[in-house]
């Protein structure tokens, strides 16, 4: 009996502490109004929430990511313990107000289809950098107690900077989503 005991409570404390990404993905949708095709694209532009300089953006995915953590001392050395890693992603759409035509219709449902697939992928990647600030936090042994704190917060900005990197180069390769076909996957 104590041989199975033993083996027991060596497998379970041999486990790896399992990753906690906590994630929420949520819609939002602004209105947009207009009779065809050219009156939609007008009003999108004019309501569109998302503006950088000259450029407007009809669908976007803001990213929130936050995360915490705990560390335990042995000997005035430092492991980090208990992270967890929050993403927030909030996808903001164009909704269309007013009933259109069929051809209208069936062109707004192909555009919907293109914004979403483009806004779909930057959740991705935001979700793969979110598993990655985890795995790299989880990692931080032995530190220096005194500079424990900047040094976990020095490498946790590295992999959001390094997110906010890779979002920026997908819409340089794609062009915000209108050549789509140009993304080929993470590298």
């Amino acid at each position: 009996m104590k041989l199975i005991y033993t083996i027991i409570t060596t497998l379970f404390l041999s486990v790896p502490a399992w990753a906690e990404v906590i994630i929420i993905e949520q819609d939002d949708f602004y209105s947009v109004n207009g009779v065809g095709k050219r009156e939609i694209l007008q009003d999108m532009e004019r309501r569109a929430p998302y503006k950088k300089g000259n450029d407007t953006y009809p669908a976007y995915t803001q990213t929130d990511i936050k995360y915490n953590y705990s560390w335990e001392n042995r000997a005035g050395r430092c492991n980090v313990t208990d992270v967890k890693v929050y993403l927030t992603l909030t996808y903001v759409y164009p909704k269309l107000v007013r009933l259109q035509s069929g051809s209208v219709k069936w062109w707004w449902k192909d555009t919907m289809k293109k914004y979403v697939t483009h806004e779909k992928i930057h959740g991705n990647i935001s979700k793969r950098w979110a598993h990655e600030l985890d795995r790299e936090l989880r990692a931080l042994k032995d530190l220096n107690c005194g500079t424990a704190k900047q040094t976990i917060t020095t490498r946790a900005q590295y992999i959001i900077r390094q997110m906010r990197e890779k979002q920026e180069e997908y819409d340089r390769v794609t062009k915000h989503g209108r050549l789509q076909h140009k993304y080929r996957g993470p590298q």
